[in-house]
């Protein structure tokens, strides 16, 4: 009767590294896609932070407990780094941190026949 318990636990410590994983997933590719709009010739880091924070809102909302996004530029690069809180299936677990960055180069216009 013991095993019934035990293997109880582990599917949901897997389900739980699953949703953990998915999560991460979700925010590498708002980070990913922020970083992009960001470096656009008419964009920004904040604007692509904006970005970020609201694909992670549509892709994994009710996945997180809570979320955020940060974008910065050294000049020749856009960086935005995006983090969150993954929803705990098992209470005596805690919360798992998730976070991820993408980076992108700054486009920038150069006109034909320009030196």
């Amino acid at each position: 009767m013991l095993m019934v318990p035990l293997v109880l636990i582990a599917v949901m410590l897997v389900v739980q590294f699953g949703l953990a994983y998915y999560a991460r997933q979700v925010l590498a590719g708002a980070a990913q896609d922020g970083a992009a709009s960001g470096a656009r010739v008419d964009g920004s880091p904040g604007a692509g932070a904006a970005l970020a924070d609201s694909l992670i809102d549509q892709g994994a909302g009710a996945l997180l407990t809570s979320h955020g996004a940060s974008g910065s530029s050294d000049g020749e690069r856009v960086t935005v780094t995006a983090t969150g809180e993954v929803v705990s299936l098992i209470p005596f677990l805690g919360s798992i941190s998730v976070s991820a960055t993408g980076s992108s180069p700054v486009e920038e216009f150069d006109p034909q026949g320009a030196p």
